[in-house]
């Protein structure tokens, strides 16, 4: 059974001896596109409308417009508001309660669809997203939500906001929540930024003395005799690392005290300045010093020979001790 709604019919013109022909039979061209008789190629005669199969393609294609309008073209309530337009939020609460208000159409069930979406403030860092389906049962009109809201611990942010969105409301209506940051420990600030500069500073000594001790080393073993004034130099080295590995120790436990956070941030504007200031020598001592610092913070296992290895590792350059004992 042919499924086009209009086909074409063909006749044959042998009449003499086609009975097919002499019968003026009309049929749909065969595979063979020839008579079934006498074999003769058939003619076109006319376009024949079937009223059944067009009836069914209507019927077939209807039902199908039905079923997918409400997806492609989903309804929308124009009786569903929020609340106001802005709804403020400390970071330190666990979650922003925000109201949805029915006007009209009491009587019915309305299913909404809601999402949020971000502003300044991210989902999954400042708060938990959600994309849902609200329903309102005949007889309510009101609708309350809750958002988690996710606290940044004492790190110093500007206010955030994010967004929450009505899709299958005219317009989108959209609702504005405003995440006010709890502030920051000012005094946490400056401790942490004071104990990473004096860190990143004894970082840098470090790494050219433990590079000033390796050179003098290697020049003073190729000397019988070598100068005092040059074997002097060479154990006030030692001295000076001896005293900055201890005082390097000191305040990495002095960190355990400090928010970790914070102590990271400072860390990365340290490193920053270090940077734009093209300290080259300080920069790479102190981007060691953050790895050390970390690890410490999360393990609590001092490693202070592997520390100083990473730390001689920083200065590349070769440098030669003179005679007075000095690297140049």
């Amino acid at each position: 059974m042919s499924i086009k709604p209009i086909k074409a019919q063909y006749y044959c013109n042998n009449i003499e001896h086609c009975s097919n022909a002499r019968a003026h039979k009309l049929f749909t061209k065969s595979y063979a596109n020839k008579c079934s008789v006498c074999a003769q190629p058939l003619l076109f005669a006319r376009w024949h409308f079937s009223f059944v199969t067009s009836f069914s393609w209507v019927l077939c294609l209807s039902t199908l417009a039905a079923l997918s309008y409400p997806y492609f073209f989903p309804k929308e309530y124009e009786n569903i508001t929020f609340s106001g337009v802005k709804t403020e939020v400390q970071e330190s609460n666990a979650v922003v309660e925000v109201t949805l208000h029915r006007t009209t159409g009491i009587d019915l069930v309305q299913q909404i669809e809601l999402i949020t979406e971000d502003g300044t403030a991210k989902a999954a860092e400042d708060y938990r997203a959600l994309d849902i389906a609200l329903q309102f049962q005949p007889g309510e009109v009101q609708k309350s939500i809750n958002i988690p809201i996710i606290p940044d611990s004492d790190v110093y942010e500007n206010n955030e906001m994010f967004y929450i969105k009505l899709k299958n409301v005219k317009g989108q209506p959209s609702h504005i929540v405003m995440i006010v940051e709890a502030g920051v420990n000012k005094d946490l600030v400056e401790k942490s930024s004071l104990l990473v500069s004096n860190l990143s500073a004894l970082a840098a000594d470090l790494s050219n003395d433990l590079k000033q001790l390796e050179i003098l080393g290697n020049y003073l073993s190729t000397k019988e005799n070598p100068k005092a004034n040059l074997v002097k130099n060479y154990r006030n080295t030692q001295d000076n690392i001896q005293r900055a590995r201890e005082k390097y120790i000191v305040l990495f436990n002095d960190a355990l005290d400090l928010d970790p956070n914070v102590l990271r941030n400072a860390l990365d504007s340290h490193l920053e300045a270090l940077k734009k200031q093209q300290f080259h020598t300080q920069y790479e001592a102190t981007t060691v010093m953050k790895a050390q610092l970390l690890d410490y913070l999360s393990s609590r296992v001092s490693n202070s020979p592997k520390w100083l290895e990473e730390l001689g590792e920083v200065v590349k350059l070769e440098v030669k001790a003179n005679n007075n004992g000095s690297v140049i």
